[in-house]
Parts: C-alpha cells; sequence; structure tokens
C-alpha cells in the first residue's frame, strides 16, 4: 500500500458561497459540485494551483479536530483499512463505494481529526 497524496476537506455551511468567493477572491478554480435534488452543494472539490480542495456542504462538527477531515489518496484501500483494523482495537466502518466515484473508509485519531482514505478519484456529476 503507498500513499499517493493528502488532499484537505473542508466543512462549509453554505459551500457555494465559500466556493464563489475562492474563485473570486482567491484565484482558485474551477470548482466541481456535487448537488442534491434541491440543487443545494453537498460535496465540491476546488483546484488550487496543483492541488485540490474537497469542500463538505455542511457546519463543522465540533468534536471532528475543529472540523478538519484529511484524505488520504491511497493505491489500496482495502489494505489500508486492515493495516489500521490489525493496529488499533477500534470500531472502524469498512470501505465503501461512494457515489461520487471513490472507495473510502475513515478513522478517527485520538485526538478528533479524521482521516478519511480513498482510493480513486471523484467523477464528475452528470451535467
Amino acid at each position: 500500500m503507498a500513499v499517493t497524496e493528502v488532499k484537505p476537506y473542508l466543512y462549509y455551511e453554505g459551500a457555494d458561497a465559500a466556493l464563489d468567493w475562492m474563485e473570486q477572491v482567491l484565484g482558485f478554480g474551477p470548482a466541481t459540485r456535487w448537488r442534491n435534488a434541491d440543487g443545494v452543494t453537498e460535496e465540491a472539490e476546488i483546484v488550487a494551483g496543483g492541488s485540490r480542495i474537497a469542500v463538505c456542504g455542511r457546519a463543522a462538527d465540533p468534536g471532528n479536530g475543529g472540523g478538519l477531515l484529511l484524505i488520504v489518496h491511497v493505491d489500496d484501500v482495502d489494505a489500508q483499512y486492515q493495516r489500521v483494523r490489525a493496529a488499533v482495537d477500534i470500531d472502524v466502518e469498512p470501505p465503501a463505494d461512494q457515489p461520487y466515484g471513490p472507495r473510502t473508509f475513515t478513522v478517527t485519531d485520538p485526538w478528533g481529526y479524521q482521516w478519511n482514505f480513498w482510493q480513486g478519484e471523484a467523477t464528475p456529476p452528470p451535467e
């Protein structure tokens, strides 16, 4: 198993406004937005130079290490899951295929930060 990338995952209640601000003020972009049936952005990704920032369209959970989720890209998410399970005795949901493309699982460290392991890339939403 090899780590291929770590990507920040930021929580914003009102993700569209935050993404628009990042594009207009910071010069980031373009943004890809996955919207629910009501047209509200639930998940998004914005380009910042050679990096990508993932954005969640809901307020941060105060128990989540200050609202930060770290996305770690790996080449074998199932092997990473087995490694985590073998190293610590904690309840971790097994990897699952996500509707936006990747196969993922999340583990929370003792300080409340969430580490979300991804295999694969997000696929663009249908136009």
